[in-house]
């Protein structure tokens, strides 16, 4: 009977170490109404590149960087907001589509991508990513092609094994990686591969409404 006991005590322990590098989005519990409208109207307004929705909707001081004085001008000449390849509009729809963390009634701010507020403190953000998806092939060579498939991963903490800057800037970025465990290793495309510090966003409800507070990246 003992033996019973400790064995299901183990098996418990286990299977919650496991789950310590594993980070799935939260479930969307938003109470207030006026955050659900402003999140469908930004999601609108993002497939829409809709300029004048995000400056109409803009903190008068929102920081777009660690290193600036903030404020709406600073933020447009910082994403090149007016011209047409800004990047703000890719930028935006990724962390949409990440989601955001879980609201808590009445704090008034609400955080998107949730990687970023939800991250577990014991993995080094700088060393860190989570692969972004279910079933995520890891290969043995950063190519689809001449590559086996080593295993597969969803939504779990991973260590980087490189630079993100050793990779040259194309649309086929490959990282190699390594599980926390260390069991497994090997290349994951960049598209699967969100950073904890990477760009976000802050809102904070105002009297006029909700506003985007700040939109930025680094720690």
């Amino acid at each position: 009977m003992i033996r019973n006991i400790l064995f299901t005590l183990f098996c418990l322990f286990s299977l919650h170490l496991v789950a310590q590098d594993e980070l799935y989005p939260p479930a969307i519990e938003i109470s207030d109404p006026t955050l659900s409208k402003f999140l469908t109207e930004l999601t609108l307004a993002a497939g829409k590149k809709d300029k004048d929705f995000i400056l109409n909707h803009m903190d008068p001081n929102i920081l777009s960087s660690f290193g600036g004085n903030g404020g709406i001008e600073e933020f447009k000449e910082y994403w090149d907001f007016e011209k047409q390849h800004t990047t703000f509009w890719d930028e935006l729809e990724n962390i949409l589509l990440i989601g955001g963390a879980k609201y808590e009634d009445g704090s008034g701010s609400y955080s998107i991508p949730y990687t970023f507020s939800d991250w577990p403190s014991e993995f080094d953000a700088y060393e860190h990513y989570l692969v972004f998806g279910t079933h995520v092939n890891v290969r043995s060579a950063p190519s689809t092609e001449n590559s086996k498939v080593l295993g597969q991963l969803s939504y779990r903490i991973v260590k980087l094994n490189q630079s993100p800057q050793d990779n040259s800037e194309n649309q086929n970025q490959w990282y190699n990686i390594s599980s926390t465990d260390g069991k497994l290793t090997g290349y994951v495309h960049g598209k699967y591969l969100v950073s904890p510090i990477g760009y976000r966003m802050e809102l904070t409800k105002s009297k006029k409404g909700w506003v985007i507070s700040s939109f930025v990246a680094g720690d």
